[in-house]
C-alpha cells in the first residue's frame, strides 16, 4: 500500500502539539535518573501531567511575538517573554531569563541584557533552542533563513556560542524534518546538514556521536554519549537522536526522550516538536494531542505561523 504523504498543515500543528506535549508529560520526571521506557511508558499511562513549563510557554510566546510583528522584532520578542512570564512565573524558569526580563523592563537594549550573565559569557544552556522550534515554520523550512532567524530569537536570553548554536541546530532540524517522509527518511542526510551549521566542535563531535548511536542496535549507551543536562550540546543533540531513532512513532520518541532523565522535559519537548514536524498530527496519541494545556491555541499558531510570508 502506497504511504500518504502528512500534510503541510498537520506537520506544523504537529510541531507545535509535539513540543507542547514532551514538556508536559517530561516535567514530572525533570530532575531524575534515567530510566527504562518501560517504566516511563507505565508512568505516562497512569498518570500524565498535560501542563507545560517555561519550555512551551516560551515557545508560545515566541510564535505569538513572529505573528504580532510579521517577523523578527527582538524588541517586541523580549518585552512579551517579560510580560508573559510576569503573569504566570510558576512556570519553571529559571534564574537567568526573569534578570534578563527586569533589565529590558528598566530600559537595557534587548541586545545586551543577556551578555551581562555568567560572568559576561552568557549562556550555553538549551533555553534559546526549547522554543525556537516555530522558526521552522515561518521561514517556510529554507534552511538559511531559519538559522538566521533562529540564532536572533535566541541571543535574547542566550548570547554564548553554544547556546546560540544548540538553537539554531534544533531549528534547522526541525525545518528538514517537515518536509521530509518518514517512511524514506534519511537520517545521515539530516545529520550532515546539520553539520553545515555547527561551527564548535563541541557540536559536530556530539552530531557525529549520534550518526554512530543510530547505527548500534540498541539505545543503552545514548544517555552516557550525548548526555541529558541542561547545556544546548547535550541536551539538543538528544533530542535529534530520539526523534531519529523512532522516526516513525511519537509516542516512543517522546517516552525515550524522557527515559533520558535529567532534563527530561525539555529533551522530550525538543524532541517532541521534531517528531511531530516528521509524523504530523494525527501520528500523536490522542489522550495526549486533546489533554495538552492550550491544545486549540496552539493549533492556531501553528497555522497562521504557515501563513506568513516566508521571513
Amino acid at each position: 500500500m502506497q504511504h500518504a504523504p502528512v500534510p503541510a498543515p498537520s506537520r506544523a500543528r504537529g510541531l507545535m502539539l509535539g513540543a507542547a506535549i514532551g514538556d508536559a508529560l517530561g516535567a514530572p520526571f525533570e530532575g531524575g535518573p534515567s530510566a527504562s521506557t518501560g517504566h516511563v511508558a507505565a508512568e505516562l499511562d497512569r498518570r500524565p501531567n498535560y501542563r507545560f513549563t517555561d519550555d512551551a510557554h516560551m515557545l508560545i510566546g515566541l510564535a505569538e511575538s513572529l505573528l504580532a510583528r510579521g517577523g523578527f522584532d527582538g524588541d517586541h520578542m523580549a518585552h512579551h517573554f517579560a510580560r508573559r512570564y510576569d503573569a504566570e512565573p510558576w512556570r519553571g524558569y529559571g534564574s537567568g531569563p526573569p534578570q534578563i526580563f527586569r533589565m529590558v523592563q528598566s530600559g537595557t537594549p534587548w541586545d545586551q541584557a543577556p551578555a551581562s550573565l555568567f560572568g559576561g559569557s552568557g549562556s550555553f544552556g538549551n533555553g534559546g533552542a526549547m522554543r525556537v522550534a516555530p522558526v521552522a515554520i515561518a521561514t517556510g523550512g529554507d534552511p538559511a533563513t531559519t538559522a538566521d532567524l533562529a540564532a536572533w530569537t535566541a541571543r535574547i536570553t542566550h548570547t554564548h556560542p553554544l547556546g546560540v548554536e544548540g538553537a539554531v541546530i534544533q531549528a534547522v532540524a526541525a525545518a528538514f524534518l517537515l518536509h521530509e517522509d518518514s517512511a524514506t527518511l534519511d537520517p545521515a542526510r539530516l545529520l550532515r546538514d546539520l553539520q553545515g551549521h555547527a561551527y564548535d566542535e563541541t557540536f559536530r563531535a556530539k552530531l557525529a556521536a549520534v550518526e554512530e548511536l543510530l547505527q548500534e542496535a540498541a539505545d543503552a549507551r545514548a544517555g552516557a554519549v550525548l548526555g541529558n543536562g541542561i547545556a544546548a550540546h547535550e541536551s539538543v543533540p538528544a533530542a535529534i537522536y530520539a526523534a531519529l531513532r523512532h522516526p516513525g512513532s511519537f509516542q516512543d520518541a517522546v517516552t525515550f526522550a524522557i527515559s533520558l532523565g535529567g532534563d527530561a522535559d525539555t529533551i522530550a519537548c525538543m524532541a517532541g516538536a521534531l517528531s511531530g514536524a516528521l509524523l504530523g498530527e494525527d501520528a500523536i496519541p490522542p489522550a495526549w494531542r486533546d489533554n495538552v494545556e492550550d491544545a486549540e491555541h496552539l493549533r492556531s499558531l501553528a497555522e497562521r505561523l504557515g501563513q506568513l510570508p516566508a521571513a
